[in-house]
């Protein structure tokens, strides 16, 4: 009896959990809450093939969690494995909502697994970047549904039809901005609908997990230049894929690296390379489009004013303290006024808890905080990766790691050639051997862009 009590009290207390008190949830139960909206109004409108993909990515986010336990279990990641990142489970639906009705369910398999494996192994290594890893799991999907076909369908029907924006774009008028708002609309699985995806972005400022200043910045951005062109301003905003893009993945404040007063401007920037992007064609794929080429200069911006201002630097040892002891009712004594404090031995640092590791630690804490839930990184963290970087071990952090900045020349390139030619651990003859590499994986990109274009 006693205990149905205690569960009926935990229950009513869940509403001024969520309601109420919503700063005090964690990054991944409040996404997991936001992306209930988004998941509700993708199976409204395209049923099984929602069903389908949904159900597939799940099950993706699984297997990805019960691997990194056992690598945790076996090989003993380092701790910072895992920092920042987005739990598996949330993670896969979050890539799912953006995946078109039609999209096979091996390349929606894949997707889920690249974006666990860039957001929980390779971006915490890569310390001050802003791109967030789900721009390139996008853009990764954008040349995968060109090469195969698959597209975007009506939501009543299921006929091969263009999404809204390439719709105006070939001059065929513009969709009612209410149907855009509703939802029934072609586009992805998820986000056709703005409605609910307003409603989780409003939850996720309301439980301070996202920038506000982005998300308006963006949608200044985009206002600004459909007036300058006198497009339809309520069709211009009414885009749920560009929303779903600034709020959801631009805006996250685990990965916002730059104050809050730079942050509209990185939206307005954001938003008006969108609008250009659309000006041009490219159609719903213009919003991440947009967000990656600010996003990537942004990084490099803070990359360059971290090498000229020295931000990297070994920890100081701190200077010992003096402290006045005066004893209750008696006069003090000037041998121990100034007497140093003593010295108590170095304590090691805590192993900080990882969004993966938390649902596998075999003791309960009584208190379970997540250090990185807030803006500041942990400290004993930081240690714990600056000692890794020091000393050396099976896993090298930070900006050292040649695995890190291989990934870096593959995923970003000009990143990982800045980080291969200013880390001092690197010889000679493996910069030149990335280098290389690198002017080759620029060939073949140049190579196959010509060969889509003479394709055409």
């Amino acid at each position: 009896m006693l205990d149905v009590r205690q569960l009926w009290r935990a229950l009513h207390g869940v509403p001024q959990l969520l309601l109420v008190q919503p700063e005090q949830l964690n990054y991944d139960l409040a996404y997991a809450l936001a992306l209930l909206p988004l998941v509700i109004a993708g199976i409204v409108f395209f049923l099984q093939d929602a069903l389908l993909l949904f159900a597939i990515s799940f099950l993706a986010g699984i297997v990805c969690l019960l691997a990194l336990q056992l690598a945790r279990l076996t090989f003993g990641l380092p701790a910072w494995i895992g920092f920042k990142a987005t739990h598996p489970l949330v993670a896969s639906v979050l890539i799912a909502c953006f995946f078109p009705p039609r999209t096979p369910a091996w390349v929606a398999a894949t997707m889920v697994i690249v974006f666990i494996v860039i957001d929980t192994i390779v971006w915490p290594q890569l310390q001050r970047v802003m791109v967030h890893p789900a721009l390139i799991v996008f853009g990764i999907l954008f040349l995968i549904q060109r090469q195969l076909g698959f597209g975007y369908v009506n939501p009543f029907d299921g006929r091969h039809i263009d999404d809204p924006l390439m719709f105006w774009f070939h001059g065929f008028g513009v969709y009612d901005p209410v149907k855009v708002y509703v939802g029934n609309v072609p586009g992805p699985i998820g986000v056709t609908s703005a409605g609910a995806v307003l409603l989780g972005v409003t939850y996720l400022w309301y439980t301070r997990k996202i920038s506000l200043g982005v998300v308006t910045g963006f949608l200044v951005g985009i206002a600004a230049l459909a007036l300058v062109i006198r497009s339809d301003l309520g069709f211009q905003l009414a885009s749920g894929p560009s929303l779903f893009l600034a709020g959801y993945i631009a805006a996250d404040r685990r990965r916002v690296l730059i104050p809050e007063r730079f942050a509209f401007a990185f939206g307005v920037a954001a938003g008006m390379a969108t609008m250009i992007l659309r000006w041009y064609g490219e159609g719903q794929q213009a919003a991440w489009q947009g967000l990656l080429a600010v996003s990537v200069v942004t990084t490099i911006i803070l990359r360059a004013q971290d090498m000229l201002r020295g931000r990297v630097r070994l920890p100081r040892r701190p200077a010992p303290l003096r402290t006045l002891t005066v004893d209750s009712g008696e006069p003090p004594d000037p041998h121990r006024l100034w007497a140093p404090v003593r010295q108590e031995p170095a304590r090691q640092p805590v192993m900080a808890m990882s969004p993966v590791a938390t649902a596998y630690s075999r003791a309960a804490s009584p208190h379970p905080v997540r250090s990185f839930d807030l803006q500041t990184d942990s400290s004993d963290l930081v240690r714990q990766m600056r000692r890794a970087a020091t000393r050396g071990g099976p896993v090298s952090g930070g900006i050292r790691s040649p695995l890190a900045i291989g990934l870096a020349l593959a995923i970003v390139n000009p990143i990982g050639l800045l980080l291969t030619w200013t880390t001092r651990s690197i010889n000679r003859p493996t910069r030149l051997l990335l280098t290389g590499l690198s002017l080759l994986w620029y060939l073949a990109a140049a190579a196959l862009t010509f060969l889509l274009v003479t394709h055409r």
